[in-house]
């Protein structure tokens, strides 16, 4: 049965995420349009597939003003999707909404979920934490479609080994990065590594603490600001790993980015630290406890010293990612 469109909370018009973009390029090349949910657009049509992505990106707003405005435009919507009819699909990308949060935010998600006509997981891992949080509805279909790698235009080409020190920290400027406690923990064991902080700025007050560290800190550089594929070439060329120690999320876009571009990652340990060392191959991920404090740096540089090939990448292809979607979607139409 084909399904002529799908409604998604966040489309590739309203983001820069690479997950986005091409997740939603391969569902459209397979002949299914994505589309904008829009509470118009819900109220107007009936049983439909709405695939909602972060719960927090339909509730929560820019300013308090828009984030009141989104609250009840959410209510509307959720009432318009029961009484339409039709057939949300969450991803659990996040345990926990990202940023700051507010009780709304848990309701909606909570609501979102019960009502889920499926959910799609990336790492199969994390089936029994959301069953541990009573976060799947009694009637929901759990799916288990991995993230897909972000390979670049043009294959990179790294320099040698022995030339690349950096450690590049990219991603959001946030706390729930726990970037200050990697470099903290950096610092207490007297690294000399050159690492670099890139990313856009979710929290300026932690942004001015990693400013005043790399005034005291030779070998840190922050950088603050989104850097698209043509800055990050140039300097992933240059690197030894990419760092993503996210909290109280499920999946980080961190190794995804890393590895079709031959670099390994440093992450927060669990089921998707797991699940990407499983599948990608030996060595390709050093799992951060999550008292980041306890890093044992003479480890992570034994780690950054070993010789690889390449990750297998095969189970992240986006066709094949793209194709499970539309599977989905199909099921839930039939």
């Amino acid at each position: 049965m084909a399904i002529p469109r799908v409604f998604w909370s966040v489309t590739p018009q309203q983001t820069q995420s690479p997950y986005i973009r091409d997740i939603a390029g391969a569902i459209e090349a397979l002949g299914c349009r994505v589309e904008s949910l829009t509470l118009r657009a819900i109220a107007q049509s009936s049983q439909e597939i709405v695939h909602i992505q972060w719960p927090e990106h339909v509730s929560r707003g820019p300013s308090t003003p828009a984030t009141f405005a989104k609250h009840g435009r959410a209510v509307a919507l959720l009432a318009a999707l029961r009484l339409r009819k039709h057939a949300i699909v969450l991803t659990a990308h996040n345990r926990a909404p990202h940023g700051e949060s507010d009780p709304f935010d848990a309701w909606f998600r909570r609501t979102v979920q019960k009502h889920a006509a499926a959910m799609v997981l990336l790492v199969p891992g994390h089936h029994a934490t959301l069953e541990q949080d009573n976060a799947i509805g009694d009637n929901t279909i759990v799916r288990t479609i991995a993230h897909p790698t972000h390979p670049p235009a043009n294959p990179l080409t790294l320099r040698p080994d022995s030339e690349r020190t950096q450690l590049v920290v990219l991603g959001q400027i946030h706390p729930y990065h726990r970037i200050e406690e990697f470099i903290d923990a950096l610092t207490a064991q007297n690294n000399t590594r050159p690492v670099l902080i890139i990313g856009g700025v979710g929290d300026e007050a932690l942004l001015a603490r990693l400013r005043q560290k790399a005034h005291a800190l030779s070998w840190l550089t922050v950088q603050p600001g989104f850097a698209d594929d043509a800055t990050l070439e140039p300097i992933l060329e240059n690197s030894a790993a990419i760092v993503s120690l996210q909290r109280n999320t499920f999946n980080s876009g961190g190794p995804f980015y890393a590895l079709p571009r031959g670099l390994p990652i440093i992450m927060s340990s669990g089921a998707q630290a797991s699940n990407i060392d499983e599948l990608a191959g030996d060595d390709w991920v050093f799992a951060v406890p999550d008292d980041v404090g306890s890093l044992d740096l003479a480890s992570l540089n034994a780690w950054l010293d070993r010789k690889r090939t390449k990750p297998v990448l095969e189970p992240f292809a986006i066709d094949r990612i793209a194709a499970a979607h539309i599977e989905l979607y199909e099921l839930l139409q039939s």
